[in-house]
């Protein structure tokens, strides 16, 4: 009864402390700028603001960038507070910075980054196919902004429809993907133009060369013929092996029919 008793008594105590934590922070909000989303340019830096509103005394303030705290200092603490990301990288892009009321951390307020950076191509520079086989050229491309990723043949644009080309594009991979590659209509320098409307062009070349078309070699088919002849090889030997006994036997071992063969033979 006794252990039930301070139990309940806990209880209440903890509830009752959750009540005025909510009734301190009741209005209480926490606002961030820029808001949702800080667009900067690659090496630049951005500051972020907090600030405490519709509270009567000082609120500390922390921040995270994603899940891990960063560190403040003293004065960069109390009601309002400051953020500076200096030299921004490609690790920054998507970065979520939230600043939260260190004593009850739901009340917040998040902002993302967005880094631009130039389109970066990346890949093969050399591709070999074989003809009628179906091959793909790709163009590996980062940038933010995303692009739109278009295709040359020896300077020509592609022609989707006459040559046999599929298209496709993701937010990191541009694909030309050649249906039934044909020497004449296929071999040669494909550019790969990634335009992005904040850096302008991007080019990378790729060489490709259309080969004879090779036939597989059934190397599983083979092995499986080859382990059914040693099998039935093995057991012809064994159903005939008294009878293999017997002649070799005569042949190597009994001299006396060695000696009656010797002896027909001259």
């Amino acid at each position: 009864m006794v252990a039930t008793t301070a139990a309940q008594m806990k209880r209440v105590s903890c509830l009752i402390l959750l009540s005025c934590l909510c009734h301190l922070t009741a209005g209480v909000t926490v606002q961030v700028s820029p808001q949702e989303e800080a667009v900067a340019h690659l090496g630049s830096t951005v500051t972020l603001s907090c600030e405490v509103q519709n509270s009567d005394s000082e609120e500390e303030l922390q921040w995270s960038r994603n899940s891990g705290l960063v560190d403040l200092q003293e004065g960069n603490r109390l009601s309002q507070s400051h953020l500076c990301v200096q030299n921004l990288t490609r690790d920054d892009h998507q970065v979520k910075f939230t600043c939260q009321l260190k004593r009850n951390v739901s009340v917040s307020s998040s902002v993302k980054m967005s880094v631009l950076y130039p389109p970066i191509l990346s890949g093969e520079e050399n591709v070999t196919m074989e003809e009628t086989r179906e091959s793909e050229i790709s163009c590996p491309v980062q940038a933010n902004p995303q692009v739109t990723v278009s295709w040359l043949r020896n300077g020509v644009a592609v022609d989707l429809l006459k040559e046999g080309y599929t298209l496709y594009q993701d937010s990191s991979v541009a694909k030309l993907i050649i249906t039934k590659p044909d020497r004449e209509q296929h071999q040669g320098t494909f550019t790969c133009i990634a335009e992005s409307s904040v850096f302008g062009n991007m080019t990378k070349l790729i060489h490709v060369k259309v080969v004879d078309k090779t036939m597989a070699f059934p190397l599983g088919p083979l092995i499986a013929g080859c382990v059914v002849i040693l099998c039935t090889v093995l057991l012809a030997v064994l159903s005939k092996w008294s009878q293999i006994a017997k002649v070799f036997y005569s042949l190597f071992i009994d001299p006396q029919i060695n000696l009656r063969l010797y002896s027909l033979v001259v």
